[in-house]
């Protein structure tokens, strides 16, 4: 008769010991693939010290099979920045549930693009022009347009590519909001028609909520 209540006492003290760890792991991420943190700002708020660089998070804190890599950067108060798959194309290899988590979870966010250009005009199309209708567009993470004109438009740090003298410029965007659901912009529009003499490539920065 005592046998199985030594098994029962055994069961739950297992049971206890798996729930300590488990809280004392949401209280204190390490920033692994095993034990990720919400938002890297939790990893910063922390007690140690951590250099920037890559980790793993979690924002939804589901199972470990979702969780995502990120660049944390604690120099600039732990912005949790996310990679493009690719520098040339606008696209982010995160699930729509974990980034609508992530936007819940932050109070802005920054995006850096930058299309150089060869003999083909981004922005302006002469130095002493506006930007038009033929201007370059962007569309937000919730379907809206980063636009001329608009409700959203982007601060411009440089253009140049209005110069047409052979050789490359460029016109570089920043996209800063205190709405997070915006970005990342996932597609472009309005792009120049290239040529044998006229050329561009994009450089897509990563997205850094905070």
């Amino acid at each position: 008769m005592d046998l199985p209540m030594l098994d029962h006492g055994a069961e739950i003290f297992k049971t206890l010991h798996y729930l300590s760890n488990l809280i004392q792991s949401l209280k204190n991420p390490l920033g692994t693939r095993d034990n990720p943190a919400r938002i890297c700002r939790d990893l910063h708020s922390c007690e140690q010290k951590l250099n920037d660089g890559t980790y793993w998070i979690d924002p939804n804190l589901g199972c470990s099979s979702d969780t995502i890599e990120v660049s944390c950067n604690f120099t600039g108060g732990g912005q949790t920045c996310l990679k493009p798959i690719t520098v040339s194309k606008p696209t982010v290899e995160v699930g729509r549930v974990q980034m609508n988590f992530l936007h819940l979870l932050t109070s802005e966010a920054i995006q850096h693009i930058t299309i150089h250009c060869l003999n083909a005009s981004i922005w302006r199309s002469a130095e002493d022009q506006f930007p038009d209708h033929r201007s370059v567009r962007f569309k937000a993470w919730t379907g809206e347009v980063f636009e001329v004109g608009g409700e959203l438009e982007p601060d411009v740090l440089e253009d140049s590519c209005w110069i047409k003298d052979g050789r490359w410029h460029q016109t570089h965007f920043v996209f800063h909001s205190l709405d997070p659901t915006l970005l990342p912009v996932i597609d472009i529009y309005n792009l120049p028609k290239t040529s044998s003499a006229s050329h561009y490539h994009l450089e897509i920065g990563p997205v850094c909520f905070l």
